[in-house]
């Protein structure tokens, strides 16, 4: 689980023991560029998956034509932020919502009782309109979970929460809980519960504690002290501030703002990630329950036993000096994730590339998120598959927050860029069935290592967006399988989870990577980085 930045050779990996048992420590390094929603090439789905599909876009299309009827009832009344109200209804319904579009934390309040009658009567129709269509989506998800069509059926489960952010059932399947007035996540619900509350620069504090901290003060081993003091302690990374979140542990001696920031940026990765990829985190049967109420599982967010751990140090220098004995080529790292101790290791600082720490971020993150999937330490892709680990990682670099959400699988990222280049300029492409044939150690040697990346991304891309995500359920299963421990399981090739041979898959990722260099503008200036 390597990442390989331009021009530097493949790092090793080091060797630790302890106790009985001694395993490898598998790292990973990560490189980077920006992201937006990708389109594939007009290509063929399952017959089945566009039969869902159109029914969708029927619930969309009835949907529409009745809120037209509210919208024409605001026009005659000139009730303008009635119209823009169900226009902006109108647009949702038009255009499927993306997995970025954040709920609102506030339950919807009744309506007001002293609202004047065409008010009343437009903002109730509103109301029960969105109702209606979000059961309405609620109920077409479970038919295609039903068909195994998981991706899609959360896809659709995203849509009912957004059409009626009160949905129950919605909220539950996106792991939250309501408390009082508001939704919030399990781990908030408890925190709330405890009398502390979520400061933007603090994170999760006692409600007594918010005014001493916003003054200056700080609460270290048990007395007050100055921030300033408490800067200085805590540069010994044993008295580390600790933020903990919903699924993090942030340790880091470099400040409790930046701790509070990073620790954001993995919980909106975390949220996503679990909403995108839930096929991978359950089993059908454990996902169909879910969507039937009848689940143990609180939540489609699964329990963890503890929070995934996440070192942040100061600078550079130290993290280089942390990680020296354990890690001999640390120098060339910007980030990594050890599978012995189950850490991922960052540090602060500015780098060549500026948007290195996000990309390593969400690269790390996705490693740990996936081997973390399971309890128990596992070899993963040792003898075959592994260029979809790193090159699954590497797509989600492409994972990018913003204000209103979050995008990911930009075409021009610059993985994806010298996926295109190797294969239509260079010629360079490994067959499928080779390729998958490589495991950790000959894929980390290969002489080709660069170009190998370059394709284990764009395959990564081809497999999650083609047709409109017609490989997205079968590559998450070949991902679960492959990072199963349960031998009895047996890891399917990708032919035979697509039900399309590698020569035909081959030949459909040459045909979407030259439609997808066709549809992008030819821009002038300098070629982004390996």
């Amino acid at each position: 689980m390597i990442t390989v930045p331009a021009d530097s050779r493949p790092p090793q990996y080091s060797r630790k023991s302890g106790g009985r048992h001694a395993h490898r420590s598998v790292f990973c390094l990560a490189v980077v560029l920006l992201a937006q929603p990708a389109t594939a090439g007009p290509q063929a789905v399952p017959r089945r998956l566009e039969l869902f599909r159109g029914q969708h876009a029927q619930l969309r299309q009835t949907h529409v034509t009745a809120l037209g009827k509210i919208r024409k009832f605001c026009l005659d009344r000139e009730i303008d932020e009635g119209v823009k109200a169900v226009d902006a209804a109108i647009q949702l319904a038009r255009v499927p919502p993306a997995s970025s579009i954040q709920l609102p934390s506030d339950v919807a309040r009744d309506l007001p009782g002293d609202l004047p009658p065409d008010q009343r009567q437009w903002q109730s129709q509103l109301r029960t309109l969105q109702r209606k269509h979000a059961q309405a989506l609620f109920v077409l998800s479970r038919r295609v979970l039903k068909a195994g069509f998981t991706s899609f059926a959360f896809d659709l489960v995203r849509e009912t929460a957004v059409t009626d952010p009160d949905s129950r059932t919605a909220r539950k399947l996106l792991g939250f809980v309501r408390f009082g007035n508001r939704w919030v996540t399990p781990f908030a619900s408890r925190q709330l519960r405890r009398r502390h509350v979520w400061h933007k620069t603090f994170g999760w504090l006692p409600a007594t504690h918010v005014e001493k901290y916003e003054s200056g003060q700080r609460y270290f081993k048990r007395r007050w002290v100055s921030a300033d003091r408490e800067a200085e302690l805590r540069r010994d990374f044993r008295n580390a501030w600790e933020v903990r979140t919903d699924h993090y542990l942030v340790r880091t001696n470099h400040s409790l703002e930046e701790g509070v920031v990073l620790a954001e940026h993995l919980e909106t990765f975390h949220r996503f990630f679990h909403s995108t990829f839930a096929g991978f985190f359950k089993s059908p049967e454990q996902i169909q329950k879910l969507f039937e109420g009848t689940s143990r599982v609180t939540s489609g967010v699964p329990k963890l036993v503890r929070p995934h751990v996440v070192h942040y140090y100061r600078d550079r220098d130290e993290y280089r000096r942390t990680l020296r004995r354990r890690i001999p080529q640390i120098d060339i790292t910007n980030g990594l994730y050890m599978t012995d101790d189950r850490i991922a290791y960052f540090f602060h600082g500015q780098p060549a590339d500026p948007l290195f720490p996000r990309a390593t971020l969400f690269h790390e993150a996705t490693h740990q998120l996936l081997y973390e999937s399971q309890s128990r330490q596992r070899p993963i892709a040792h003898d075959e598959n592994f260029w979809i680990i790193e090159g699954f990682a590497c797509y989600m670099e492409s994972f990018l927050p913003s204000p209103g959400g979050y995008r990911i699988g930009d075409p021009k990222y610059v993985r994806f860029h010298w996926a295109r280049h190797r294969l239509l300029t260079e010629k360079y492409y490994v067959p499928l069935r080779t390729f998958a044939s490589m495991g950790m150690r000959s894929f980390q040697t290969d002489p080709n290592i660069t170009r190998n990346y370059s394709q284990a991304s764009g395959l990564t891309h081809f497999l999650l967006h083609y047709a409109e995500g017609r490989y997205r359920d079968a590559l998450i299963q070949h991902l679960s399988q492959i990072y199963t421990r349960d031998r009895r399981i047996t890891i399917s090739s990708l032919s035979k989870l697509t039900g399309v041979d590698t020569t035909e898959l081959d030949r459909q990722y040459r045909d979407y990577l030259a439609h997808q260099e066709s549809g992008l503008s030819t821009t002038r200036g300098r070629t982004p980085r390996q």
